[in-house]
């Protein structure tokens, strides 16, 4: 069966106090080399969204901060953007189904809600979703971190919260 890693938003605009460790987390991650397939996510925020509209959060608009981050955009091959909190559309699923892919791991920002959506989403379209929690963080800190975690551990199964790191043995559990 084959792996399939979603890295969420981890894009300039997103880098604060509480995620800047994020990025190189991710980058030994993705140096394993251990997924059939990463497909990052670039959020892509417009002056007539919801978030402007309801949320008056103008946040990722300008191209600046839309762009993954350096440090690990070398590794962005597939790159699917997105409006919205969630990752699973018609063409990632599409793109699993291809690919027999029934397993996902997702990563990246912000664990309580665009990763958080992600995970609730594929697993409603029967994908068993996990998330790496050592390789996710919340723009708003730990708590909303935690929270998003603990919502999670309710809506796809305290066993689909890994909070270890990973490497190519212990990824083998999941698969």
């Amino acid at each position: 069966m084959n792996s399939c890693l979603f890295i969420i938003d981890i894009q300039n605009g997103f880098i604060t106090q509480n995620t800047s460790h994020i990025p190189s987390r991710v980058k030994s991650l993705l140096k394993e080399n251990i997924f059939d397939y990463v497909i990052f996510t670039r959020f892509i925020n417009t002056p007539y969204s919801p978030y402007v509209k309801y949320l008056n959060w103008h946040e990722l608009i300008s191209p600046i901060q839309q762009k993954i981050v350096g440090e690990i955009e070398p590794f962005a091959q597939i790159i699917v953007d997105k409006t919205i909190y969630t990752a699973c559309n018609q063409e990632t699923l599409d793109l699993l189904n291809k690919n027999n892919i029934q397993k996902v791991f997702i990563c990246g920002i912000d664990t309580d809600s665009c990763v958080l959506k992600t995970a609730i989403d594929f697993f409603e379209n029967n994908i068993n979703p996990y998330v790496l929690a050592y390789y996710s963080a919340s723009t708003g800190g730990d708590k909303f971190h935690q929270a998003g975690l603990l919502v999670l551990s309710q809506m796809i199964g305290i066993n689909n919260i890994v909070t270890e790191p990973l490497d190519r043995v212990s990824l083998n559990k999941y698969l």
